[in-house]
């Protein structure tokens, strides 16, 4: 269906448009290529791409016609909400568009867009209003493609999503972030509320393509142990490995189910953990605010949170800087020991004739610091680093919680 610019911004308006947060990329276009869209607008060429949409009220028709209750909820609460569409592809488009179309958004273009009368028309930092006429005019009477999918039920419009994005592949979050999984929605929530802590931990670039929800979604894989393929329920991080973690509640719509993959427990205490670590990121001084936190700390902050909490200990707000300082001591002397250790053994190993490469860095923790993906390796650091940390946690300034017991 085409239709033109200045009908389709007043009738796919954001409050009668559901955009998902499990179907979308996040948005990325800079001013430079709301400017090329208009420009395509102008020359009558945005009407070769598509902005597709699902009717929700279609889709609770046919929920309905199969019997699917979570889909009949899923589309109900949409409609009740006063939402018509779900943006399936073009969320950039739209939502830039209308912005657009409504002044919150400037434009430059020093090549110029075609107006009404094919007059080039240079623009410099302007909203839609400061446009000259006709070049309003041109713009407003474009046209736009507009499709609606087929009706489907909620488990289906992730698969119409990936499939409407197969030219341009997603990455590996960004596709299982469509899985329609009660740990799905929990990853990008528990990410929001974790923001400031994400912004020292994953460079911008990388959270444009959601690999701070992906970061999210490994802590909480270390947090949970949940894994029914070992006995000991530990994950590794590969992205085969997420998948399945995500995939465990295909067919569960929330935590309070019975035989629910993600118990409830587990998910409060990685909730409550995540939020010490947070703190304990955004808190520290070591890292200077243009710098990003490395990796191999962020995790031992996690390992030191997890202890604290499991071993009834918290952290005075007043103190996440002292504990952050401590902790890296802490790392950093077991890092070195270790380091020194290795070197020793390869130098015993050659006077002994022995060749040194046989003393392997996989046996020493500072090896460990850069695998947390990998179960072993994490285990070991894990074991190596709360060990310290049990013998003196004041050293970290932990404090005891007091016990109900009278």
């Amino acid at each position: 269906m085409l239709i033109k610019f200045k009908n389709f911004v007043t009738t796919y308006t954001e409050d009668k448009v559901f955009y998902s947060d499990q179907f979308q990329r996040r948005e990325v276009w800079l001013p430079t290529q709301i400017a090329e869209f208009l420009s395509s607008l102008c020359l009558g060429w945005a009407q070769l791409t598509t902005i597709v949409l699902a009717d929700i009220d279609m889709c609770l028709q046919y929920a309905k016609e199969h019997g699917d209750y979570a889909s009949e909820k899923f589309y109900q609460d949409l409609l009740d909400k006063g939402y018509r569409w779900i943006s399936l592809d073009g969320q950039n488009r739209s939502k830039s568009a209308i912005a657009f179309a409504n002044n919150k958004k400037r434009v430059t273009s020093t090549r110029g867009f075609l107006d009404a009368d094919d007059n080039l028309v240079r623009i410099d930092n302007k909203n839609f209003k400061d446009f000259p006429p006709r070049l309003r005019d041109r713009i407003n009477d474009s046209l736009v493609n507009v499709q609606i999918a087929p009706a489907c039920l909620h488990i289906a419009l992730s698969e119409q999503f990936q499939a409407l994005n197969s030219g341009e592949p997603l990455n590996h979050h960004e596709n299982r972030n469509s899985f329609g999984t009660p740990i799905a929605e929990w990853i990008r929530q528990t990410r929001a509320n974790l923001d400031g802590a994400m912004m020292r931990t994953v460079k911008r670039t990388h959270a444009i393509r959601m690999l701070d929800d992906e970061l999210v979604a490994k802590m909480t894989m270390v947090l949970m142990s949940n894994n029914p393929s070992l006995g000991t329920g530990e994950w590794g991080l590969s992205h085969s490995e997420i998948d399945s973690f995500y995939r465990l509640g295909e067919g569960f719509v929330g935590f309070e189910e019975k035989d629910t993959p993600y118990s409830q427990y587990q998910i409060d205490r990685a909730s409550k953990i995540l939020d010490m670590w947070m703190h304990a990121i955004m808190k520290q001084s070591f890292y200077k605010p243009s710098q990003m936190v490395s990796a191999k700390m962020y995790w031992a902050a996690l390992y030191a949170c997890e202890w604290a909490y499991d071993n009834n200990y918290y952290i005075p707000a007043s103190s996440y800087e002292k504990f952050f300082d401590e902790l890296k001591k802490i790392d950093d002397k077991l890092i070195n020991d270790s380091e020194n250790a290795h070197t020793q053994a390869r130098n015993t190993a050659i006077k002994n004739g022995i060749d040194p490469d046989t003393v392997k860095k996989g046996r020493y923790y500072f090896n460990w610091t850069g695998l947390p993906h990998q179960v072993g390796p994490r285990t070991d650091r894990i074991k190596a680093l709360t060990a310290e940390i049990a013998i003196n946690p004041r050293v970290l300034h932990m404090r005891k919680l007091q016990s109900n017991a009278a």
